[in-house]
């Protein structure tokens, strides 16, 4: 899909994963994992897999809520179960740094990012609705619809309101 909808001359595309990347030994100056590293299955295979194809003196840059790190956003007071359901999924920082450590990879900085992701709450409740978020394939048809019902209602209260704007981490190694 990338391909076909974002060519760019500077940029090729390579099918991989995590614990298999195309690239050889020691040929890339940084590893970005945006919103990713829960979707891991191995994430000791992943880390070694990103430890062989960084140079030396790269980044490993991991863009990632952290279980223990959550305090829970706008869209999560509509649907109750949300922030649970996350800090399931997601990995807690000693987890993440505990496996980039085993293979010589150690935390250069933790810092937390300010970001807007809507201009408003009628804009933040029409791309959750999108439900690009994997917390909802945790949850029932019923939880979600009952969730987006409460969201409508506070969205239709006050349509321009700013969602919020939290704080994420991002995890820089080397």
């Amino acid at each position: 899909i990338a391909e076909a909808t974002a060519a760019h001359p500077a940029v090729t595309y390579r099918a991989g994963d995590a614990a298999n990347i195309p690239l050889d030994d020691s040929s890339a100056d940084a590893v970005l994992m945006f919103l990713s590293l829960h979707h891991v299955p191995d994430r000791a295979a992943g880390a070694a897999e990103i430890a062989r194809v960084l140079k030396p003196g790269g980044r490993v840059l991991i863009r990632s809520p952290f279980a223990d790190r959550m305090t829970g956003g706008w869209w999560q007071q509509f649907f109750p179960r949300a922030l649970e359901i996350e800090r399931q999924m997601f990995p807690t920082l000693g987890e993440v740094t505990g496996v980039f450590e085993a293979v010589g990879l150690k935390t250069v900085a933790l810092v937390s990012v300010n970001e807007t992701y809507a201009a408003s709450a009628a804009e933040a409740a029409a791309k959750l609705r999108l439900r690009a978020i994997s917390t909802f394939e945790h949850m029932t048809e019923t939880e979600i619809g009952e969730g987006f019902a409460r969201m409508d209602a506070n969205v239709a209260a006050d349509p321009d309101a700013l969602p919020d704007t939290g704080e994420s981490d991002l995890l820089v190694l080397g």
